[in-house]
């Protein structure tokens, strides 16, 4: 049986199509996170930038945060670790390397009150005043804009948080960790309604939500696929760690980071089957993110983001 399936899964691979970037556009750095919103890309670099992108490779928008002072005193370039785009698209809300959350609106940058001594893992915008953050610390932090207070904090689990995802109506959103579970948090209510586990054995390092269905990327070599509700899921097995991974907004296509030689194994995940692998990344992957369901971006440890599109 277990030769069988690996046939299966040799001939999966042998056959599916190899695609190239349609577009690549160089940084100065690399991109550690980034939000897709009416085509366009907004990127954080690990030079400070924030990028505004178009889907033909064109910088539109560059907006540098102001340097921080290093351990030696000394004045640095500090890290974009997560930025997320408002419902209107007019407000970026930025995660300092500092740990100070910043917003840009027409240009300009302000400091936020909101500091912390941790890590911003993930940032995102659940309403037009209100963000959520998800720190390496285990805390949720629900933070007002308008008030410019903490709301609420959360406390996430008793293990290191690694990423966070919302749904598309920004009513739930996904944390996920090292103990590799899922908590579901109601964001209207700012309290989790359920956890989600069996996958996946070790750390999360990235996840995803698209119609009711949620993804992980985890360190156990699993890309998991549950149904919202946590009652079933499939697995997908990669070769190595797995770094990234995203869903069409349908949920029928599936980016997954499978190898350890940089390539994106797109699936169909009604057939579970592989249907083409995307070469064009020559180190660890940091995200990706469908743009509909033919178009996907992606990021890595280097100074470039592609833009691919599925025949």
């Amino acid at each position: 049986m277990r030769f069988l399936l690996f046939i299966l899964f040799f001939s999966l691979t042998l056959y599916a199509g190899m695609l190239s970037p349609k577009v690549s556009v160089k940084t100065s750095s690399p991109v550690l996170d980034f939000v897709v919103r009416g085509g366009d890309v907004w990127a954080g670099t690990a030079n400070g930038e924030a990028l505004r992108i178009t889907t033909k490779g064109k910088i539109i928008s560059n907006i540098a945060l102001p340097p921080m002072v290093d351990s030696f005193g000394e004045k640095v370039k500090q890290k974009i670790m997560s930025i997320d785009l408002s419902s209107d698209a007019k407000t970026l809300i930025v995660a300092g390397e500092d740990g100070h959350l910043y917003t840009i609106l027409g240009g300009k940058i302000t400091k936020t009150a909101y500091s912390t001594k941790t890590v911003v893992k993930k940032i995102a915008f659940i309403s037009d005043s209100k963000v959520m953050l998800a720190l390496l610390s285990n805390e949720v932090v629900f933070f007002d804009l308008k008030s410019n207070r903490i709301v609420k904090t959360l406390s996430g689990g008793t293990s290191p948080l690694s990423d966070m995802a919302l749904s598309s109506d920004k009513k739930i959103a996904l944390i996920a960790g090292e103990a590799g579970v899922v908590s579901a948090i109601d964001t209207d209510q700012m309290k989790i309604m359920r956890r989600i586990h069996g996958g996946n054995v070790d750390n999360i390092y990235k996840i995803d939500i698209q119609n009711n269905r949620v993804l992980t990327a985890g360190q156990d070599r699993r890309a998991i696929l549950y149904t919202l509700d946590g009652k079933s899921y499939i697995r997908f097995n990669g070769s190595f760690l797995i770094y990234a991974a995203a869903l069409s907004p349908s949920a029928r296509v599936m980016a997954a980071t499978m190898d350890e030689e940089n390539l994106i194994s797109i699936f169909d995940t009604i057939k579970r089957q592989k249907i083409a692998t995307a070469k064009g990344h020559s180190a660890t992957l940091n995200r990706i993110v469908f743009i509909d369901e033919k178009q996907f971006v992606s990021c890595a440890d280097e100074n470039k983001i592609l833009f691919w599109e599925l025949p």
